[in-house]
């Protein structure tokens, strides 16, 4: 099952996304020949900031590629030369909320594409939090939104929350406030 690369090709160079062709070789019997074709992203960072009460500090954004406005947690992608996942999730905090957090807990890596994307999401939960002023890049607009845990469920179940970094780190909070 495990792939050997044998052959990259690349087939777009974008701003920030790469894609790419790869031959490889199927580690099966007999050994098969594929093409493989996917992204290469710059990884993100996705923090869900939880204030004293337990509500959560959304975001709501529209997003072109679905031609949707979404309910998002803050995110953003590793710019070059950012080494620091938590540098990271602490700026894009600032930018899109405004907020600052004094205590930070790494939840670990979320891969939401590998069929077609190398993305990793890097997820924090950020709590005791400062407010102040958003900071948003050129470009940027979002809204925060401030919603209490079990409103947040509901809007997943009943699809009012639908991406998917959002979902997950809803879902994990649940048992790490309970």
């Amino acid at each position: 099952m495990i792939e050997k690369t044998l052959s990259s090709k690349l087939l777009y160079k974008g701003k920030f996304l790469d894609f790419v062709e790869h031959q490889v070789e199927i580690d099966v019997q007999p050994p098969q020949i594929a093409s493989r074709q996917f992204f290469i992203h710059p990884g993100g960072v996705c923090v869900l900031p939880i204030l004293d009460d337990n509500k959560f500090v959304l975001v709501k954004q529209y997003r072109k590629a679905i031609d949707q406005i979404l309910i998002e947690i803050p995110a953003g992608k590793i710019d070059p030369g950012e080494t620091d996942t938590l540098e990271t999730a602490k700026r894009e905090l600032l930018e899109e909320t405004g907020y600052r957090a004094n205590t930070w807990i790494n939840m670990g890596e979320l891969i939401p594409c590998p069929g077609y994307c190398t993305e990793k999401l890097y997820l924090y939960f950020a709590k005791d939090l400062v407010p102040g002023e958003q900071d948003l890049d050129e470009g940027e607009f979002v809204e925060p939104l401030i919603i209490d845990c079990d409103t947040a469920v509901d809007m997943i179940y009943d699809g009012q929350i639908r991406d998917s970094k959002t979902v997950n780190a809803i879902f994990m909070s649940t048992k790490y406030l309970s």
